[in-house]
């Protein structure tokens, strides 16, 4: 099993969860004909750094990490990055605040701290009005 780092603090079932939402967000930046699958890659939070704001939430507490390696099966990177997350009514959101991929991996970088359109389309009213300065169509400097 790979070092835990700073995520040390997150436990199984939310690791798990986590994992997932970045998994499927991932997605968001790759090509068309291509995703990736749980059984397709491993992180590796060794390197992760705690970035800012904590909650708990399943079993363990959860961070904006940045320093999160996603690797394929065989160890070859596919990218690193920086993941955010928000509170809603309905649930946690977790996503990339950054992300750089690999040369061959195809992935379109997200380099601005914005919350992805596609995150920020279900979130609350309530929930954009907290996070406006956040909003895809005002990155920051």
């Amino acid at each position: 099993m790979d070092e835990l780092g700073s995520s040390d603090c997150m436990g199984p079932k939310l690791r798990a969860f986590v994992e997932e939402k970045l998994i499927a967000d991932l997605n968001q930046y790759l090509p068309e004909q291509r995703t990736y699958q749980r059984t397709d890659i491993r992180f590796d939070w060794s390197e992760c750094c705690v970035e800012g704001h904590r909650i708990r939430w399943l079993d363990g507490e959860i961070e904006n990490f940045s320093g999160i390696a996603v690797l394929h099966k065989d160890n070859g990177l596919i990218a690193e990055g920086w993941m955010e997350f928000i509170e809603a009514e309905d649930g946690l959101e977790v996503f990339w605040w950054f992300l750089t991929g690999a040369d061959q991996t195809g992935i379109t970088g997200k380099d601005a701290n914005t919350v992805p359109s596609h995150v920020w389309n279900r979130l609350s009213t309530e929930v954009r009005i907290l996070w406006r300065n956040y909003s895809p169509k005002t990155p920051l400097p």
